[in-house]
């Protein structure tokens, strides 16, 4: 079936709350968009011309409805005064850290926030940015989660001690990752516009697999309702939400955020497939958008046949959602899915996720 929208336009209904002509898809797509144009995956990290082109590329031959971005799992390291690797060697699949800039509690007092324009990865994701704004896509920059980064800065296990051995000192960290993610939404809503804008946040570290509702608490929303409240004070209209993983059991910390925070515009949740899209559309769906969370390691392992029918059952359910849908993955889509399988995220769409 043919489109009658773009995607720049389909994005634009749902974010109006309107009916496109039928649900937006967005994979999740990073290291798969490298394979697809026979790009080495650590070029798609640390090119931004190549980055944005393999991206771009990816999205015109499938059709899909995501703009290009940059982000990595591991962030945090690299950019507080760490080292990361790029994933050139067979069996890597994103920026992985070689080095952790925290060892010790003194560590945590000597370090610096980084300026956001020299940090890391940043002048990437400006490049890329920028390269979005030309082409006039939404600019996407990551804002969080807080506790995530700061395991990528002290290393996890060292981080899940000290929460029980030594607070003050995650809390003391975690107040410096706060400040630099302002600091980042601060660079990119100065440079662009905050209505040109999209803040991006999530991370693992927040799973129940690692830490209970009580840490989630003290160790995560406060400085989540800092950094959001920052960001929708700059102008920010929409911000990607991804609770990676199982975050069942902080499901009312996300709707307590929702609550006080009391604005206007939209979240897009894109949680882990651990979370039911009916619980979802049970908080959020009077105000927000929530994106399909199709199961990722389906897309690499299981026939076309399989995933097509999860992607169906998917729209099925996150179609009835007053605020709106998109159909998505619920992480990463694994680099070396075969291309077919993701060519059943818009056959499913076209085929089962029209609006009448």
């Amino acid at each position: 079936m043919q489109d009658r929208m773009t995607p720049a336009e389909r994005l634009a209904a749902v974010l109006m709350g309107q009916k496109p002509d039928r649900v937006p898809v967005n994979p999740f797509i990073l290291g798969f968009a490298a394979k697809i144009v026979n790009l080495p995956i650590g070029d798609l990290y640390a090119d931004p011309r190549k980055s944005f082109r393999a991206q771009l590329l990816c999205a015109e031959m499938y059709g899909y409805d995501a703009t290009p971005m940059y982000a990595y799992a591991s962030f945090g390291a690299w950019e507080f005064g760490g080292e990361v690797g790029m994933p050139y060697e067979p069996g890597q699949s994103a920026p992985y850290i070689i080095r952790h800039p925290v060892e010790s509690p003194e560590d945590v007092d000597k370090l610096e926030v980084p300026d956001p324009r020299k940090a890391g990865s940043i002048p990437i994701a400006m490049e890329i940015a920028k390269l979005c704004y030309e082409n006039k896509m939404p600019v996407v920059f990551q804002a969080g989660e807080v506790l995530t980064t700061a395991a990528n800065i002290a290393e996890p296990a060292r981080l899940l001690r000290w929460m029980i051995r030594a607070p003050d000192v995650v809390h003391k960290l975690n107040k410096k990752v706060a400040e630099f993610f302002i600091a980042v939404a601060e660079y990119f809503t100065s440079t662009f516009g905050a209505d040109k804008c999209m803040a991006f946040t999530g991370g693992p570290v927040e799973s129940n697999k690692l830490i209970n509702p009580r840490q989630f608490g003290e160790f995560v929303f406060p400085y989540m309702k800092q950094i959001h409240s920052k960001v929708l004070g700059m102008g920010v209209h929409v911000i990607l939400e991804h609770p990676c993983s199982d975050q069942n059991a902080n499901l009312p910390y996300y709707v307590q955020l929702r609550k006080e925070l009391g604005w206007n515009g939209k979240y897009i949740w894109a949680f882990g497939p651990e979370t039911p899209l009916e619980k979802q559309i049970e908080c959020f769906g009077e105000h927000d958008i929530i994106m399909g969370n199709v199961d990722p390691p389906s897309f690499q392992f299981k026939s076309f046949e399989d995933v097509l029918a999860l992607c169906k059952d998917n729209i099925e359910r996150g179609i009835k959602n007053p605020s709106g849908y998109i159909l998505g993955v619920g992480c990463e889509l694994p680099p070396l899915a075969p291309p077919i399988n993701v060519y059943a995220l818009m056959k499913a769409a076209r085929e089962y996720g029209r609006y009448q």
